[in-house]
């Protein structure tokens, strides 16, 4: 990145924002955006009801149905009624699909259609449980769970705590059970290419991912899983920084 995500932009950008005004807050949210890091334009909000892309704001509640979008140099982090909190990297879109969050009763879906994403899911002890978080090719059921999801050409989760439910979005099903093209006449045939990685059969099931494992998936539903390597994460500044948040959250 040109410009350095450092704490020093962080408590900058805080304070600038924190004296924005906010809109009062809907009957029915779910939740609120909770931290912005980058300037005020660079992560935007479409409304359920609304065809226009706002500005975000600090503590502006959010309801199903809303998007999150941010630019290449910025950051969001929504805390949701039950306490959880999902962030979004650079370059990254969301969509809160459904949210009903009240006693007992947390029934959230979410989608990731590009970019990066860290959630924090909070221990429900009791009640009805849902929390599915889906890319192009994969959904995400968790309950009590820190993960990471990318979305691009294909998608990669990590789980540092807790266990995560993986299996194929609808679409991704459809296409994996659609029956083999008939065998016609002899075809010219190109030379050996070499297949990186050892994917595995392709993810027509539901899998189980927990904690230290993280899972590649493609877009024709070929995966690989292997464990977190701990040297490239010190090195990364994304899951660094979410870390950093994470151990704020629970002062």
């Amino acid at each position: 990145m040109r410009r350095q995500l450092g704490f020093s932009a962080i408590a900058l950008t805080a304070v600038l924002l924190a004296g924005g005004s906010a809109e009062p807050p809907a009957a029915d949210a779910l939740g609120s955006v909770s931290f912005i890091l980058g300037k005020p334009e660079e992560v935007t909000v479409l409304r359920r009801e609304s065809a226009r892309w706002q500005p975000a704001q600090l503590k502006m509640p959010l309801q199903s149905g809303d998007q999150i979008q941010t630019a290449a140099e910025a950051r969001c982090e929504v805390k949701l009624n039950d306490g959880s909190v999902v962030r979004l990297g650079e370059r990254s879109h969301f969509t809160f699909d459904q949210a009903q969050l009240t006693a007992g009763n947390r029934q959230v879906e979410g989608s990731l259609l590009s970019g990066k994403l860290w959630a924090w899911v909070s221990k429900l002890k009791w009640g009805r449980d849902r929390f599915d978080i889906k890319s192009p090719t994969a959904v995400c059921a968790v309950r009590g769970t820190i993960y990471r999801m990318e979305a691009d050409s294909t998608t990669r989760v990590a789980v540092y705590d807790g266990q995560v439910d993986i299996g194929p979005t609808a679409n991704l099903r459809q296409r994996l059970q659609q029956p083999a093209r008939p065998v016609g006449p002899p075809q010219p045939v190109p030379g050996p290419t070499e297949i990186p990685g050892p994917y595995e059969v392709s993810l027509d099931q539901w899998i189980r991912l927990v904690a230290g494992f993280q899972i590649e998936i493609r877009d024709n539903g070929r995966y690989a899983k292997a464990s977190i390597d701990s040297t490239a994460e010190a090195g990364n500044d994304w899951v660094q920084w979410n870390r950093q948040r994470d151990r704020e959250l629970q002062r």
